[in-house]
């Protein structure tokens, strides 16, 4: 299955990541309101605590500020991860409810997982895990579509990471802007830099979204993103430990219109501006706005530039005046070259 089925639109994937709460009957929901919103896909994320940190003891694996300030490291992770054991039942039911299911590993025991138990379409690179080249190496062997967030790399990591994932057999990279804060304002975006992804590094680009509100998802798709992929709750509750930056499934619905709407207003690929023949038929034209007899000469008090537009074009009012006509014409009649005498 091709990634970018419809490349007329962004692709909107919603990202539930911990928002589920330990509940499987929540992800669930989550994944029947992300479907129900308009999303494209839905995205978990495949980890587990010991495969992200260690547990060390002192300050630096304690969260200082922020959304989950206080939080150790492991024990953030704990609280966060997606059961492995719910995978395979969650991607059963994403197709039934008609949407498609993937995910971010977060190293390489993860992407064989997910090989083995779902088999997923493509994968999705964090941006803290985009110098994780073991496990890029892992999931350019797989041969699939990879959208990767670079967040917190530098142009070096970026293109390293694409080399590796290249060089394994990944057939399509799409990088996405992001700004690696929860939540992140808007005023850190820089969104002007985005287009540049394409020309810096030669893929498709889009934006993976922390902010409140879908002023962010708007602007990139009126910059050309190709992906807008943002975080949806049930609830802003304690247990939804992203809820804080997430959508309420109302929300994202609101967003996934606005973005289509946005996507519209540009104009669909492949497509340029149609203009309405019914309304194009008002615009104006030559008329005759006087009774005219064969033999008349045409002048201002027999012609006239009026609607509708089914005359000769205004553009063609001096080489008419002067000109004799080659039989009666009434009031309103639309004049056309046939009706002069071209020789005079």
């Amino acid at each position: 299955m091709a990634f970018f089925r419809d490349k007329k639109q962004p692709v909107i994937i919603a990202e539930i990541s911990g928002n589920h709460g330990g509940s499987f009957e929540k992800a669930k929901s989550l994944i029947l309101e992300s479907a129900k919103a308009g999303a494209d896909y839905v995205k978990l994320q495949t980890f587990k605590p010991d495969t992200i940190t260690v547990r060390g003891k002192d300050s630096r694996f304690e969260i200082q500020s922020g959304l989950w300030a206080g939080y150790r490291l492991h024990d953030l992770y704990a609280k966060a991860m997606t059961p492995w054991e719910w995978h395979k039942p969650l991607f059963k039911y994403a197709q039934e409810v008609g949407v498609i299911l993937f995910s971010s590993p977060f190293d390489e025991t993860a992407v064989s997982f997910l090989e083995e138990e779902i088999n997923p379409p493509l994968y999705k690179v964090a941006s803290f895990e985009l110098n994780h080249f073991p496990m890029l190496k892992e999931i350019g062997e797989t041969r699939k579509p990879v959208i990767a967030s670079c967040g917190v790399s530098c142009d070096d990591t970026v293109n390293k990471a694409i080399d590796c994932l290249s060089s394994c057999g990944c057939p399509e990279i799409t990088l996405l802007h992001c700004v690696s804060e929860y939540p992140a304002e808007p005023d850190d975006f820089f969104l002007r830099e985005m287009p540049q992804i394409k020309d810096k590094f030669q893929t498709r680009f889009g934006l993976s979204d922390h902010s409140s509100g879908y002023l962010v998802a708007v602007t990139a798709t009126s910059l050309g993103a190709s992906v807008i992929e943002k975080h949806i709750t049930l609830d802003r509750e304690k247990e939804s430990i992203d809820g804080g930056f997430s959508m309420l499934p109302g929300e994202f619905a609101e967003m996934v219109r606005a973005v289509r709407s946005t996507s519209k207003i540009l104009g669909l690929e492949g497509r340029s501006k149609k203009v309405s023949k019914e309304s194009a038929f008002f615009k104006r034209s030559i008329l005759v706005c006087r009774a005219v007899k064969a033999g008349d000469e045409l002048t201002e008090g027999n012609i006239r530039i009026a609607r509708p537009g089914d005359g000769l074009c205004p553009s063609q009012w001096d080489h008419v005046l002067g000109k004799r006509a080659v039989r009666a014409l009434d009031v309103g009649h639309p004049l056309s070259l046939l009706d002069i005498n071209n020789t005079d």
